[in-house]
């Protein structure tokens, strides 16, 4: 799992990390290897009319790809992304069909009939909004926001805009993580816990959060010494947990 990730000046850089080098937290690790888990990853926002039917997996990291220490390396850096379908059911998985270049919060951006995106203006600070210019009469879209995991661009909200609508995006922090015997993958659209998990919230004062699995119940908590997560149990809202 080796990366090379460059931080812009001024970025800050948000970590997740476990420590599966030895130890009991080897012991589980195997486990959930061998039982096909994979650790699933979410993120907040708040905005109009967000889908109802639950949240797209920011991540989905299968167990079997770790081992020693992991790192999960995010960056406050978004793309809006585009998908021609508006009817988003649970297990419905979002494809990002146009993706932007990278888009500063507090900006207003328009998308064009052809899949194209170009800047209007502003908009508050620390939202994104989204005029859809396509001609009135056609179908709904999803317009979201995928942001920076691993260097990569994944989305993790999703929000219904019709023809000539606008859509207004605030990412926020709320970060929920959960371990499940799943084969969901980025953008797989979630309405709620499937395993007990932990809910955080990177800020400048908690950027690195030091995690460690749990035996018996593969929940998730803070490591010793680590910044404190609240635990969440299995069968919570996704929405509630993540739009505080």
């Amino acid at each position: 799992m080796e990366k090379t990730l460059i931080q812009r000046p001024g970025t800050r850089m948000f970590s997740i990390n476990f420590d599966f080098s030895s130890g009991e937290q080897n012991q589980i690790l195997q486990y959930l290897q061998a039982s096909a888990y994979r650790l699933m990853g979410y993120k907040g926002a708040t905005g109009t009319n967000q889908i109802t039917s639950g949240v797209p997996a920011w991540f989905a990291i299968d167990y079997s790809n770790m081992f020693g220490m992991v790192d999960i390396d995010y960056e406050p850096e978004y793309k809006v992304y585009v998908f021609n379908k508006s009817m988003i059911a649970p297990n419905t998985t979002i494809q990002m069909q146009a993706l932007s270049q990278e888009i500063p919060l507090g900006t207003a951006v328009s998308f064009h009939p052809d899949g194209s995106f170009s800047i209007r203006g502003t908009a508050p600070a620390g939202v994104i909004t989204v005029r859809n210019e396509r001609p009135l009469g056609t179908p709904d879209l999803t317009i979201g926001l995928a942001a920076r995991v691993d260097g990569q661009f994944l989305p993790f909200c999703a929000f219904t805009s019709n023809a000539q609508g606008q859509v207004s995006m605030e990412p926020n922090e709320n970060i929920v993580l959960f371990a499940a015997q799943t084969n969901m993958t980025p953008g797989a659209v979630t309405g709620y816990t499937t395993n007990p998990g932990c809910h955080f919230m990177f800020s400048a004062k908690n950027t690195d959060y030091d995690l460690q699995m749990i035996q018996g119940t593969y929940g998730i908590t803070n490591a010793p010494r680590g910044a404190f997560v609240d635990k969440v149990s299995s069968g919570q809202s996704l929405r509630e947990l993540l739009n505080r």
